[in-house]
């Protein structure tokens, strides 16, 4: 009863512990990470105009994300804004101590290669990670042909110095990926893709997206949240490594899959971002559907998108 008690209490003191606008991204809640995708940074055109950038940074800060994921990356260097990418990374950064900026990429062509370029004399604006957004489960994709050289080309980042330099170009970088489903099309679940998420990954960032997502569902089906964090887990044993996992939610009201933005909204139930964290670790702390968890750390939470967030909770 004591131990239920103190559980009941820890999660109350996370829950009213986030800090709704005085500057600062608050430091010592349940979730290390807590990161939001920024689907219309370039498209609306948030970069380059400092009052849109600034109001982003605030609500960013508002809601104590510690992760920004920028989209349209590709787009925007190879429109020649890498100066202006330059100045919002650093703005970025400067306004927020605790805050990271991750790039994301949809391929390993044209896109990353400008990337690539991107990092070239760039020591005081690199991107903090790269999440893919490959969906080699989908349609006519797989894991060798689509995904495999995008491992290749982010070790490279990560690990292997330019020709004529002595240092990589991002040792720091935090290799990001979100996935769906762990497995090829018409295929059941991989324990070997897997394995290849688990080794070549700082973070994996898990698809969460059912009604009620907050809670941790009970479906046993096969691309089930239960059953995709088992696969890890299983991976993680029999790799020896522990699997970084960040819980994604989706907001995106027009979605084919189930979203929770009522969940959060203002005029909703009016829950803050952090919560549905604490209320779905609470569920799955206390599951036995889940084995092998001394090999997960679950490190937070992504919400799936900035627009919808926006209007779910305005500044």
């Amino acid at each position: 009863m004591m131990k239920k008690l103190l559980l009941i209490f820890l999660v109350a003191t996370v829950i009213c512990s986030c800090d709704d606008d005085d500057n600062t991204i608050s430091v010592g809640l349940l979730a290390e990470h807590r990161g939001i995708y920024i689907n219309d940074f370039y498209t609306s055109g948030i970069l380059g105009n400092a009052t849109q950038e600034d109001n982003l940074l605030a609500w960013v800060d508002q809601n104590d994300f510690t992760d920004i994921y920028l989209y349209n990356v590709g787009a925007i260097l190879g429109d020649g804004l890498d100066n202006e990418l330059r100045v919002f990374v650093n703005k970025a950064h400067n306004q927020n101590p605790y805050l990271r900026v991750s790039f994301v990429s949809a391929g390993f062509g044209d896109s990353f290669t400008a990337i690539e370029n991107y990092h070239d004399g760039r020591k005081d604006s690199k991107p903090d990670g790269i999440v893919s957004e490959i969906e080699f489960w989908n349609g006519s994709m797989n894991f060798t042909d689509d995904y495999v050289p995008w491992i290749d080309k982010v070790n490279d980042l990560k690990f292997t110095p330019p020709p004529g330099e002595v240092a990589p170009l991002n040792a720091g970088i935090t290799r990001q990926f979100y996935i769906g489903k762990i497995k090829d099309p018409g295929s059941p679940p991989s324990l070997i893709i897997a394995k290849e998420l688990v080794q070549h990954h700082d973070e994996i960032f898990l698809t969460n997206y059912h009604t009620d997502a907050w809670q941790l569902s009970g479906s046993t089906a096969e691309n089930s949240i239960v059953n995709k964090l088992n696969l890890l887990a299983q991976a993680g044993m029999e790799l020896n490594k522990e699997v970084n996992i960040v819980i994604l939610f989706n907001v995106f009201q027009l979605s084919p899959s189930p979203e929770i933005w009522d969940y959060f909204a203002t005029g909703g139930m009016n829950n803050e971002f952090e919560d549905a964290f604490v209320e779905w670790s609470s569920d799955y702390n206390a599951s036995t559907a889940i084995t092998n968890k001394e090999f997960l750390n679950i490190k937070g939470f992504g919400i799936y998108r900035y627009s919808d967030g926006l209007s779910a909770r305005p500044l």
